[in-house]
């Protein structure tokens, strides 16, 4: 996962005074009840994910990446290990082609590029409508509420209400919708149209993750570029 691809993410106004005037052929305008059914359903979705999510305290899995532009040509492959804890623990580590980490240690955000000998800081509350793992760690429903939700049997669609948001959608795979179903796989859908598919395997929710994983410790000789004041 490229480190411009990651830094991309999401960004409700209040559902109550959401209008949505679809104009139709010879005018037509769909109807008020429509309207309203669409954000009940938008609503349930989204009780029906966070429910899942509050039973996702933590977990560790490998993955396998494929980068996809719009035209559908493979543009990258990549394999590595992710590690996720609740409340905005993050590590997720690119082994091959290019070693590259993203560690959220609960305050902040350190992309790592190890063949650029470059590091990049952002705080938390700046990087985490940015960072679609971090979405993952969060029950924050303020934060919530800047995402539609539509659930399509085992998967769930994240969208971003920011219409200038970089990344458009995350879309969450369960094994099942089962409320304490693993997460098998992921997706996220750019504003130029890129696709990034994330698998995953060896997945482990029954061990907490070491402590160690969501501590970075800045290697010696390399540049620090610190966003967290912007």
């Amino acid at each position: 996962m490229n480190k411009k691809t990651i830094i991309s993410f999401f960004s409700t106004a209040a559902l109550s005074f959401i209008i949505i005037p679809v104009v139709l052929a010879k005018t037509d305008v769909v109807p008020e009840t429509q309207v309203i059914q669409a954000i009940i359903k938008q609503q349930e979705s989204k009780k029906i994910l966070m429910a899942k999510l509050a039973k996702l305290n933590f977990f560790s899995a490998d993955f396998t990446q494929e980068v996809i532009s719009n035209s559908g040509e493979l543009l990258e492959q990549s394999t590595g290990k992710l590690a996720i804890s609740k409340p905005n623990l993050a590590n997720w580590q690119t082994i091959e082609p290019n070693e590259i980490s993203i560690v959220s240690d609960g305050s902040n955000v350190w992309f790592y590029d190890k063949w650029l000998e470059q590091v990049s800081v952002y705080s938390v509350s700046a990087a985490i409508s940015q960072t679609p793992i971090l979405l993952l760690t969060s029950q924050d429903k303020s934060l919530w509420r800047q995402y539609n939700v539509t659930q399509h049997k085992k998967s769930f669609v994240v969208s971003a209400k920011n219409t200038n948001s970089q990344v458009q959608s995350l879309t969450l795979v369960f094994e099942s919708n089962k409320v304490n179903a693993q997460l098998s796989q992921f997706s996220f859908l750019d504003a130029t149209g890129q696709k990034s598919n994330i698998q995953l395997s060896n997945y482990n929710a029954d061990n907490a993750p070491e402590a160690a994983l969501f501590n970075f410790v800045v290697p010696e000789g390399v540049q620090i570029d610190d966003q967290r004041s912007n």
